[in-house]
């Protein structure tokens, strides 16, 4: 059931016939991609008997019998006699295999008599999403599981990485009318590619075989192998002249953590994951709890399995996770838990902090002041977000000036990358400048913090596949390194992984796979970080982080949109996490430790993820989206998302803001 539970992952399907020809050889003498490749040279997503043989025989792997006829003897031990030719007709001289054909299991099932031969069927065999009863016989009890778990679903395996709730289903591509397989198949040329990479748990890539090249063949498109800009000759880089200063404060490959054992050999997976899951709250509920305490404010804190003990006129300070939030006439009811106990907490419309209510989330932490009533309310007056303190202090000033550039988003691979603006940017980094300026800014650029989804990876949603001029994930790195190659060396590039990445789907994400990203792991002067980061430059504290906690933020909190990303991050500052809702549109790992909480107020916060460049300050910590380089896709039509691409954020590190942007988007097509 491996090459049906494969194909069918990578939304290819297979004919009973085909299944029986291919299925002894798989993994043993070809590998998936080659025969997805196979087939989607002849522009089909079907898996047939004539394919099958045709693929085997170009592998050098078929016989001179007809191959289906070679196995039923194998299998049998009878032996056929080769075929006559009469006016052009073909007849079997003896019965015997045409016998032994009809007795064939098919491991597919099929609604057709088994008395037919699977190699003379005219019509081909298409999964609707519903196991037959015959397939069932034919199968055992783990085969069938894993064909129901797989087809009846009907379901994409892949994450839309845009929080969709519609996934594609194998359903609508099956054929009306009983029409033959080859009917619906021909001419069709628009029908979604696939690559050679599936997904795991957690939305992780799984490898598979790269695209293999016939010998002396040439790929259809570019990775920039043969780009090389130089730096201009007499230009002066001052950043050369001033030394590297600069620290990984926090980044999740450096975190040990130890995940609770099984109390015993009987235990279940299912219920490690739920002790993960609960140490990963107590981590949450601690930092928080240190966070808010901090507040002078939040004084005589006490836990909720205590409240019937204090007096009912006695005013109280409870700190605890929002396990739901409803509205009423006069108010909003809250159910708060803090581990020692579950209570309601109400606040009236009339309240001074009411307006608060709509910056909370579920599975937020929040502290709430007022008086316990004996039927288990909570009245509060008060409510205290972990927010970021009001003032910071100064830092010492730096001896000389030194910039950051800001990016995210590149995809490179995408049929959408903005490929001229983006080498125009490399020119510039090279001293290819226009004003005097833009030659004192260029001059002292030291870093280049890189935010995610540097490529626009394979799978990612549905229909990617046709919008790929890369169609590869190990060419779409490869690509990428030889762009990012031509950064003058003196040049420091800070890279993280997105959602299109190659890399753990939930967050935090420890990096790259690199399996798959080794081409970038191999430059001089790069440093892969996590998501999230937190880098110290120069003694300013930058966090980098990808972006998806925005999609909670957007979600649950009015007046919130993708189109004004910094407002968005203004609420992960208040909330101080970066993907505050469990279970929502961000997928988090089974981690015992929170990661995600913003426990160190940086002076600079990036994110990127939605493509449009938006900045702010917020309580001394400027705030910044960065821009993309890929110009607006169908997707982003659908939801009405207008990215900004080609604009580059120049930020003085002294300061932590930003110095100014340069804009590359006349030179991107499609803006």
């Amino acid at each position: 059931m491996n090459l049906i539970r494969d194909l069918m992952m990578n939304k290819y399907l297979i004919t009973p016939s085909a299944y029986f020809l291919l299925q002894d050889r798989y993994k043993k003498e070809f590998m998936l991609s080659e025969l997805i490749k196979f087939a989607k040279a002849r522009g089909t997503f079907v898996i047939d008997n004539a394919l099958a043989e045709e693929f085997l025989k170009s592998k050098g792997l078929i016989t001179t019998k007809p191959l289906i006829v070679e196995t039923i003897e194998k299998s049998t031990g009878v032996q056929s006699t080769p075929r006559e030719t009469y006016g052009g007709t073909q007849t079997n001289s003896t019965a015997s295999s045409k016998t032994a054909l009809e007795n064939l299991p098919l491991p597919l099932g099929s609604e057709e008599s088994a008395s037919e031969s699977p190699a003379s069927r005219e019509e081909s065999y298409i999964s609707t999403g519903t196991i037959s009863k015959k397939m069932s016989l034919s199968l055992s009890s783990e085969e069938t599981e894993a064909v129901e778990s797989l087809a009846t679903k009907g379901q994409s395996f892949i994450s839309t990485g845009a929080g969709s709730d519609v996934q594609p289903s194998l359903e609508a591509e099956t054929p009306e009318n009983g029409d033959s397989m080859a009917e619906f198949s021909s001419g069709n040329e628009n029908e979604d590619e696939v690559t050679g990479a599936v997904y795991e748990d957690y939305g992780g890539l799984v490898p598979v075989e790269e695209e293999i090249i016939p010998k002396g063949g040439v790929k259809s498109y570019s990775t920039y192998s043969d780009l090389v800009i130089t730096p201009r000759k007499g230009f002066n880089f001052r950043a050369k002249e001033i030394p590297s200063d600069y620290e990984i404060k926090f980044d999740v490959e450096n975190i040990k953590l130890k995940p609770p054992k099984a109390k015993n050999a009987n235990g279940k997976e299912g219920e490690i994951i739920v002790q993960v899951y609960a140490s990963y709250f107590k981590s949450r509920m601690r930092k928080m709890r240190k966070i808010l305490r901090e507040n002078p404010e939040v004084s005589s804190v006490l836990d909720i399995g205590k409240l019937n003990y204090v007096a009912p006129e006695g005013e109280v300070t409870i700190i605890g996770l929002i396990n739901s939030k409803r509205e009423t006439r006069k108010g909003y009811m809250f159910e708060v838990e803090d581990g020692t106990g579950t209570i309601k907490v109400f606040i009236g419309r009339d309240k001074e902090d009411y307006k608060k209510v709509f910056d909370i989330v579920p599975d937020s932490v929040v502290a709430f002041k007022g008086y316990y009533s004996k039927k288990g309310i909570l009245f509060a007056n008060n409510i205290y977000l972990p927010d970021v303190p009001l003032y910071k202090h100064n830092k010492p000033p730096l001896d000389e000036k030194v910039y950051a550039v800001l990016l995210s988003d590149i995809h490179v691979g995408s049929n959408k990358f903005c490929e001229k603006a983006f080498i125009k940017f490399l020119e510039w980094l090279n001293g290819e400048v226009n004003s005097r300026e833009e030659e004192e800014i260029v001059s002292r650029i030291k870093y280049i913090i890189i935010d995610g989804d540097v490529v626009d990876g394979v799978g990612i949603y549905p229909g990617q596949y046709n919008e790929l001029n890369i169609p590869d994930v190990f060419d779409q790195y490869e690509a990428l390194a030889n762009l990012l190659a031509n950064v003058p060396d003196h040049m420091t590039m800070f890279i993280g992984p997105g959602n299109h990445d190659a890399a753990r789907m939930a967050l935090p994400q420890p990096g790259f796979y690199k399996e798959y990203a080794y081409p970038i792991l191999k430059l001089k002067n790069a440093v892969i970080i996590s998501n999230p980061a937190v880098i110290n430059l120069h003694g300013r504290e930058f966090l980098i982080y990808h972006g998806r906690g925005i999609e909670d933020v957007v979600s649950f909190i009015p007046n919130r949109s993708h189109h004004r990303p910094a407002e968005a991050m203004v609420n992960l500052l208040k909330l101080r996490h970066l993907a505050p809702t469990f279970g929502g549109k961000v997928p988090i790992a089974p981690d015992p430790e929170d990661l995600l909480v913003i426990e160190s107020v940086p002076d600079l916060f990036q994110t990127g993820h939605v493509h449009v460049l938006q900045y702010q300050v917020y309580h001394g910590v400027f705030l910044i989206n960065s821009a993309t380089w890929q110009a607006q896709t169908e997707f982003q039509k659908m939801v009405n998302i207008v990215p900004t691409p080609g604009k580059v954020p120049i930020i003085d590190i002294e300061t932590a803001r930003l110095k100014t942007v340069i804009d590359f988007g006349k030179w991107c097509e499609g803006v």
